[in-house]
Protein backbone atom coordinates (compact mmCIF):
# COMPACT_ATOMS: atom_id res chain seq x y z
CA UNK A 1 0.00 0.00 0.00
CA UNK A 2 3.07 2.90 0.73
CA UNK A 3 4.59 1.63 -2.54
CA UNK A 4 1.29 2.47 -4.30
CA UNK A 5 0.94 5.58 -2.77
CA UNK A 6 4.18 6.66 -3.22
CA UNK A 7 4.16 6.15 -7.20
CA UNK A 8 1.03 8.37 -6.77
CA UNK A 9 2.86 11.12 -4.68
CA UNK A 10 5.53 10.73 -7.25
CA UNK A 11 3.21 11.47 -9.94
CA UNK A 12 1.35 14.12 -8.47
CA UNK A 13 4.95 15.60 -7.79
CA UNK A 14 5.88 15.20 -11.60
CA UNK A 15 3.01 17.04 -12.69
CA UNK A 16 2.67 19.84 -10.20
CA UNK A 17 6.44 20.62 -11.47
CA UNK A 18 5.29 20.10 -15.28
CA UNK A 19 2.88 22.50 -15.19
CA UNK A 20 4.63 25.12 -13.21
CA UNK A 21 8.43 24.61 -14.69
CA UNK A 22 8.29 28.36 -15.96
CA UNK A 23 7.30 30.15 -12.98
CA UNK A 24 9.90 28.05 -10.75
CA UNK A 25 12.72 28.29 -13.31
CA UNK A 26 11.51 32.71 -13.60
CA UNK A 27 12.09 32.36 -9.53
CA UNK A 28 15.32 30.38 -9.93
CA UNK A 29 16.89 33.01 -12.06
CA UNK A 30 16.20 35.76 -10.13
CA UNK A 31 19.27 35.51 -8.35
CA UNK A 32 22.42 37.14 -10.19
CA UNK A 33 24.69 34.78 -8.41
CA UNK A 34 22.57 31.54 -9.62
CA UNK A 35 22.67 33.22 -13.18
CA UNK A 36 25.93 33.47 -13.23
CA UNK A 37 26.31 30.40 -12.24
CA UNK A 38 24.59 28.42 -14.84
CA UNK A 39 26.28 30.66 -17.44
CA UNK A 40 29.83 29.52 -16.49
CA UNK A 41 28.38 25.80 -16.14
CA UNK A 42 26.61 26.47 -20.09
CA UNK A 43 30.39 28.42 -21.47
CA UNK A 44 31.86 24.78 -20.65
CA UNK A 45 30.44 23.03 -23.48
CA UNK A 46 32.38 24.23 -27.00
CA UNK A 47 29.45 23.26 -29.29
CA UNK A 48 27.13 25.28 -27.38
CA UNK A 49 29.64 28.21 -26.79
CA UNK A 50 30.91 28.40 -30.18
CA UNK A 51 27.02 28.15 -31.46
CA UNK A 52 25.92 30.82 -29.02
CA UNK A 53 28.90 33.44 -29.96
CA UNK A 54 28.41 32.65 -33.73
CA UNK A 55 25.08 34.22 -32.98
CA UNK A 56 26.19 37.17 -30.87
CA UNK A 57 29.00 38.07 -33.12
CA UNK A 58 27.42 36.93 -36.78
CA UNK A 59 27.85 39.37 -39.65
CA UNK A 60 25.04 41.27 -40.02
CA UNK A 61 22.68 40.73 -43.18
CA UNK A 62 22.58 43.51 -45.60
CA UNK A 63 18.72 43.55 -47.00
CA UNK A 64 18.55 45.29 -50.36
Amino acid sequence: MSRILSIVLIGIGGYMLLTRRYRILNTVLKSPIVRQYLIKIVMNFPGLRNKMMGNVFSKPTVYQ
